[in-house]
């Protein structure tokens, strides 16, 4: 396809554009004290309890004297912390302390701040107008020049699910410790009492590097339960959260499950509307408070033919 003067011209103008936005929204970030670069050092470290440098310096394509150089200065500040891998002595995994994580969580509030006050100067038809451009412009781009896929999940996803749903959770929801304390203990279940007969755990990924999950747990002999159904932010409104539940249901079928459910929270408006369409029913609701302000949890049914 012939790509005119023109056509590279407006590209241009709309990377310029775009480029000063993204300046406006970093500027939030630098005025913290803290690089782009950085925060997005801290965001990989904050996926998983098993990062290493060697991963961040794969993954970020960042110089490693320059990231060495940088996981000193966050074990420095408090923000990481290193333990020795219980099979091989010569891996030093990095996570995020208490303070790290908390020190993550007020950039992504910053950072959101920000983008609220940016785009609260449009009115709701222009708003609406922009945000569907940019799924839009997003979704193509991605799809052309991206590898995406769907595979079943290994040890080392455990954490990422984990790490991930805390992670959303606070920067999209601000749920509170006693939900990370949850979201902990029943991963940690699942993966324990893990059957390949009865329960599966698919990780989509995105470019090598995971980007969203859903699992289905037995109950009993008839019924199933949907669990850590996320996608990451850049892989959502492009039908893999569709995809996900597709595979999920039809596993269910495939082991001659009558009924599914599973739990949720009024503020997934998206993730309810998936449910919704899948068939889904809500069934009850209730209030859920030490999750966080006004936090409602439901249930929703799905009888299977």
């Amino acid at each position: 396809m012939l790509f005119s003067p023109d056509q590279i011209a407006d590209v241009q103008g709309f990377n310029k554009v775009y480029l000063y936005l993204c300046k406006r929204i970093d500027s939030a970030i630098l005025d913290a004290g803290y690089s782009l670069t950085e925060k997005d050092v801290l965001l990989e470290i904050s996926k998983t309890e098993r990062c290493t440098a060697n991963i961040l310096t794969q993954q970020l394509n960042i110089d490693r004297s320059y990231m060495s150089r940088m996981i000193a200065k966050f074990e420095k500040k408090g923000l990481i912390e290193k333990t020795l891998s219980r099979t091989d002595s010569r891996i030093r995994y990095i996570r995020l302390t208490d303070f790290g994580r908390k020190e993550f969580n007020r950039l992504s509030d910053i950072q959101s701040t920000q983008i609220r006050n940016i785009f609260q100067k449009l009115n709701e038809e222009d708003l609406h107008a922009v945000l569907d451009a940019m799924v839009l412009i997003r979704s193509k781009l991605s799809d052309a020049n991206d590898v995406i896929s769907i595979r079943p999940f290994t040890q080392s996803d455990i954490e990422y699910v984990i790490s991930r749903h805390k992670t959303l959770y606070y920067a999209e929801r601000h749920l509170s410790d006693v939900f990370s304390a949850y979201v902990d203990r029943i991963v940690y279940e699942f993966a324990d009492k893990f059957d390949p007969e009865t329960d599966c755990l698919n990780i989509l990924e995105f470019n090598g590097v995971p980007a969203g999950s859903i699992a289905v747990a037995k109950v009993d002999g008839s019924t199933a339960q949907i669990r850590f159904f996320m996608l990451e932010p850049e892989m959502r409104k492009r039908g893999y959260g569709n995809r996900l539940m597709d595979l999920a249901l039809d596993f269910c079928r495939e082991k001659g499950y009558k009924k599914v459910f599973l739990l949720t929270i009024t503020a997934q408006v998206v993730a309810r509307h998936i449910y919704e369409t899948h068939g889904f029913r809500r069934v009850w609701s209730r209030n859920k408070s030490e999750w966080g302000e006004g936090v409602i949890e439901e249930q929703w049914d799905l009888e299977l033919s």
